[in-house]
C-alpha cells in the first residue's frame, strides 16, 4: 500500500540549532523552507538525507506542542485514495486530505495504535 517511509517529523524549541546539529553532525542538506507564521528564522524546515527527509517544526508554530517526535509520514502518490482504503481498513482519519499551500504537498492523517500520529504524503516530482 506505501512504498516506504518518507519523512520525520519534530518540533524543536530552537529551528536554527536544530538545522546546525542535522546539517552539521549528520550531513543532511536543508531542501526547502516554508514560513510557519510563528516569526522570523521560525520557518518549517525540509532537511534531505539520501532515503528520508526531517521535518523541523517550530514550537511557537505548533501551539507549544511538547518538542520531540510529531509525526511519521509514508509517501503515497494519491493521497485520496490512501485515505479511503485506510478507512476501510478501520484506521482512524484525524485530518482528511488537504493542501498544505506550499509546493504542492499534499497530505492526510490517520491514528496510529497508542494515539500515534501517521501522515501520508505527497509531493509532485518525489
Amino acid at each position: 500500500m506505501f512504498d516506504h517511509v518518507i519523512k520525520v517529523a519534530f518540533v524543536v524549541e530552537d529551528v536554527a540549532q536544530a538545522v546546525e546539529f542535522y546539517t552539521q553532525t549528520l550531513d543532511l542538506e536543508v531542501e526547502a523552507r516554508y514560513p510557519s507564521g510563528a516569526g522570523q528564522g521560525e520557518d518549517f524546515v525540509f532537511l534531505k538525507s539520501k532515503t528520508i527527509y526531517v521535518e523541523l517544526l517550530p514550537r511557537k508554530a505548533m501551539g507549544g506542542a511538547p518538542v520531540g517526535f510529531h509525526h511519521l509520514a509514508f509517501k503515497a502518490d494519491n493521497v485520496d485514495t490512501r485515505l479511503a482504503e485506510l478507512k476501510r481498513r478501520g484506521a482512524t482519519i484525524t485530518a482528511e486530505a488537504f493542501d498544505a499551500g506550499v509546493g504542492g504537498i499534499r497530505l492526510g492523517d490517520f491514528e496510529g495504535p497508542g494515539g500515534v500520529l501517521l501522515r501520508l504524503f505527497s509531493k509532485p516530482g518525489l
